[in-house]
């Protein structure tokens, strides 16, 4: 009796560590495969209130307010802002960082914060399955959306700037639909190539 119970007990026990292994698996691939795709969670907030919840955006709702965009940002109807995190901002020279802050430099600073936000809803369907070019709320001004080439998993914002000033950001996984409008967490800050951050004082 017991060696009969104890056949059918091991096949059990096998059958569940292939599922655990397998599960694991397909669970690190569906990561891997959500770095260009992540769900974006439906928040019932503004725009504001929404990358104040998260916690990862402290410096730039700070620059926000100091550009004077915060109400904008709060009443504003289906816009998109691509928000570089806070450790998109420590990536920038200290000198930079400060001047931003710098009232002197409040049109610059509004000019960088404009350039990353564009007047309608961009949902993932919208993404490029190659290239998708923007126009951004800075005036005169254009974003381009495309795959990596190295990686095609990995979907970047760039400047659109010719030469050696183009710039880009790495879209991460942090995405949020709000009341007003769609925010999608990047990992540099794009700096339009018309407003150099050398025109800081």
């Amino acid at each position: 009796m017991t060696q009969k119970r104890y056949f059918p007990l091991s096949l059990i026990f096998l059958t569940i560590f292939l599922l655990i292994h397998f599960s694991s698996a397909s669970s690190f691939a569906s990561n891997r495969n959500r770095r260009f795709n992540p769900s974006t969670q439906r928040i019932e907030a503004n725009i504001i209130e929404v990358l104040a919840a998260d916690g990862n955006f402290t410096i730039l709702l700070q620059l926000i307010d100091k550009a004077g965009l915060s109400n904008f940002l709060k009443e504003a109807k289906d816009i998109t802002i691509f928000a570089p995190n806070n450790d998109a901002f420590k990536n920038l020279s200290n000198r930079t960082l400060e001047a931003l802050f710098k009232t002197e430099n409040r049109p610059i600073l509004n000019a960088i914060l404009s350039y990353h936000m564009v007047p309608y809803r961009i949902t993932w369907r919208d993404l490029p399955g190659n290239k998708l070019t923007l126009k951004t709320l800075l005036e005169g001004s254009t974003m381009v959306l495309m795959k990596s080439k190295e990686d095609p998993r990995v979907l970047l914002a760039i400047n659109n700037a010719p030469g050696l000033g183009e710039t880009n950001a790495e879209f991460l996984r942090d995405a949020y639909e709000s009341i007003n409008g769609n925010i999608y967490t990047i990992d540099s800050v794009l700096i339009p190539w018309k407003v150099r951050s050398s025109q800081l004082k």
